[in-house]
């Protein structure tokens, strides 16, 4: 085989192997909307949007934005982020957030809680720093938007559409005692 033939060919089989793999993904993807859908119904996105209005006195609420991860397990998130106060307050990040995980078979396990992020860039240059923060967290902290640990978890409940109106509620309650304790 000429190079030209021997490079067509590994790209093929490159070709060949990504589709498998996302062809392994397919029924978790298909799970991954099913979830972002019941956050839509809760309407997560507009709960967390309204946050910002609760802390007028704190750093500035960056977001929100969702996520969606596989690991550990298949999840869909909806998160705002701030810096800590003060001078330093670069070196740790906060999440609030909403989640959806498919944790057992059966209804969905809704979260929400709150995640730390430590600040792992080399360096520490505020004008980009703030720039970016505001559509972004990941190239300053180390770690991802997936669920909470179950220590920083501030409510969880069983996806019911028949109690959807009464979770959104209380996903309001736990999100606005959130805000008052911030």
């Amino acid at each position: 085989m000429s190079q030209d033939s021997e490079e067509r060919y590994q790209q093929i089989m490159r070709q060949i192997a990504e589709r498998k793999a996302e062809e392994a993904l397919a029924p978790a993807r298909a799970k991954q909307t099913d979830l972002a859908r019941v956050l839509d119904g809760l309407d997560a996105l507009g709960k967390l949007d309204k946050l910002q209005d609760l802390l007028p006195m704190t750093p500035q609420l960056n977001g929100p934005k969702s996520f969606e991860g596989f690991k550990p397990v298949t999840w869909v998130g909806v998160v705002v982020w701030r810096r800590g106060p003060g001078y330093f307050g670069y070196r740790v990040l906060q999440l609030v957030g909403v989640w959806a995980l498919q944790d057992t078979p059966g209804p969905p396990l809704i979260v929400v809680g709150t995640k730390r992020l430590r600040y792992i860039a080399p360096t520490y240059e505020a004008e980009a720093y703030h720039k970016l923060l505001r559509k972004t967290f990941a190239p300053y902290y180390d770690g991802d938007a997936g669920p909470p640990p179950a220590n920083t978890r501030l409510w969880t409940a069983r996806y019911s559409a028949e109690q959807r109106l009464d979770l959104r509620d209380q996903i309001r309650e736990t999100l606005a005692q959130w805000a008052a304790n911030a």
